[in-house]
């Protein structure tokens, strides 16, 4: 059996029933996939990258488009939750458990251990990344968390670290990921419990490099979540690791627009639905409750982008690409103005692999850290290389707007796009309804607050915390402003 079948087959295990719940079971993790004694380390690992999909292509990003307004929630859920802000404690609290258990920080730190045990530092080096790349994004989302405390058995009512000092946290276990996968064997075929690096069958070292690059480009992401409290000395710092990130220029204008590179980090998927499909897909295929945002279609216009307008969404019946404003209404209103949907042909396909951090983020990270330190000359290298990689005409000069919104198309789908937002204010979005700004974090989750006296009800944030408003992160201390 080659890597790519086997791959497939272990995948296959723990995505089922993870489309429209995102919930993780199936055959083989009957037993409790968190416990060392009846899992293996690398099985575990499959459920580490079972759930995190469910995160980063479920829910959570759903929200993040939204409320960026790349999409808008036409219906049901994603309308209340997302478009009209209403997402509750009860609703998100399964999203933020699973940041914590059935494939999160418990067995990141089981697989961590075993490997430590076992001298096996690829293992321990990929675990560590995943583990920066979870908690990463979830303090993105919710703020101070439980994190230095999390997941020990001795401490039933974990602390709440802040924000700021996560954020360091992580980087630090980005390095730790680093400094294990660089002393790594490299002989040998990847390894096949790998479904990021290694869905296919390849060589090792070529897995190292490749998982070490996209540490760079995830310590990178997170500098520029802190460039509002800590100002342009994490412009450098987001410079220096993008600068040894992702660096495998794609081969066509497709792998650019839809981030399949081969040194892009992307979610394995199989075919079959209700099983191991892309996430975005499934949900898309039982509920069409999402549509084209109008902000994003006519970013696209405006830029003449026709390419990847036809890339991400697909025409109405009438031929025209439309979308929603921030009310779910048709731009403009009326007759034939029927909101475009996600693209049928490639975003939409079970086997679409779901792109998480790309060569083009990189060039876009190293674009904005360039111009806000005073290189701009340095910042339109980066844009142009991503602009003539997908077939657009290169620039020649740019302000930072054109950086950004350039950014805001590439992280199309992305949860991070969210922060870019926050950070950025750009593209000018206009909140739901009379909301005074966009929704810039998630409320906690039930579960942990009600088990949790350390997590303050809804309606107290951010008191207890080091949160800036009730809706707003400690990282985000200014809403944006709008229309």
């Amino acid at each position: 059996m080659n890597t790519h079948s086997k791959a497939g087959a272990v995948l296959a295990l723990t995505l089922f029933g993870a489309g429209c719940s995102d919930f993780l079971n199936g055959p083989g993790l009957t037993d409790n996939p968190n416990n060392p004694t009846t899992a293996t380390a690398r099985q575990q690992l499959i459920a580490v990258q079972a759930n995190m999909a469910a995160r980063l292509e479920g829910q959570l990003a759903r929200c993040a488009g939204v409320y960026t307004q790349q999409l808008i929630g036409s219906n049901n859920q994603q309308l209340s939750y997302c478009t009209q802000y209403a997402v509750t404690e009860s609703d998100i609290s399964g999203q933020m458990s699973a940041f914590y258990t059935g494939g999160g920080l418990l067995a990141l730190r089981n697989v961590q251990a075993a490997a430590q045990a076992d001298g096996d530092s690829l293992l321990e080096g990929i675990a560590k990344i995943w583990e920066g790349l979870a908690i990463g994004t979830a303090t993105s989302i919710w703020g101070d968390l439980p994190y230095s405390q999390a997941v020990n058995p001795s401490i039933a009512e974990p602390a709440l670290d802040s924000q700021e000092s996560i954020y360091a946290a992580v980087s630090a276990r980005l390095d730790e990921g680093i400094a294990a996968l660089q002393a790594a064997p490299t002989a040998g075929n990847c390894d096949a419990t790998d479904l990021i690096y290694c869905a296919s069958v390849g060589p090792r070292a070529t897995e190292i490099q490749r998982w070490i690059r996209a540490a760079y480009t995830l310590k990178a992401r997170f500098h520029l979540h802190l460039v509002e409290r800590h100002g342009n000395a994490e412009y450098a710092l987001a410079l220096a690791a993008a600068q040894n990130g992702i660096s495998e220029a794609p081969t066509s204008a497709t792998q650019v627009i839809h981030g399949q590179a081969a040194g892009d980090f992307r979610m394995f998927h199989g075919s079959v639905q209700d099983f191991d499909a892309n996430i975005w897909a499934e949900f898309l295929l039982q509920r069409q409750d999402l549509v084209a945002g109008n902000v994003l279609i006519q970013v696209l216009k405006s830029r003449n982008d026709t390419v990847r307008l036809r890339s991400y969404f697909d025409p109405n019946a009438a031929g025209q690409f439309v979308g929603s404003d921030q009310n779910n209404v048709p731009v403009p209103a009326g007759g034939s103005s029927v909101p475009s949907v996600i693209n049928t042909s490639v975003r939409r396909q079970f086997t679409f692999r779901q792109p998480i951090v790309t060569w083009a983020e990189n060039q876009l990270i190293m674009a904005e850290a360039k111009y806000m330190t005073g290189d701009s000359v340095g910042a339109v290298g980066n844009v142009d290389a991503v602009r003539t990689a997908v077939g657009m005409p290169a620039l020649g000069n740019v302000s930072f707007t054109d950086v950004m919104l350039e950014k805001y198309i590439a992280m199309f789908q992305n949860v991070d796009v969210w922060s870019d937002f926050k950070r950025t204010c750009i593209p000018l979005v206009t909140p739901f309804g009379t909301a005074a700004e966009v929704l810039g974090r998630m409320p906690y989750g039930s579960a942990e607050r009600t088990a949790n006296p350390h997590i303050p009800l809804p309606t107290a944030y951010p008191t207890g915390t080091t949160g800036s408003a009730r809706v707003r992160n400690w990282n985000d201390p200014t809403a944006c402003p709008h229309p």
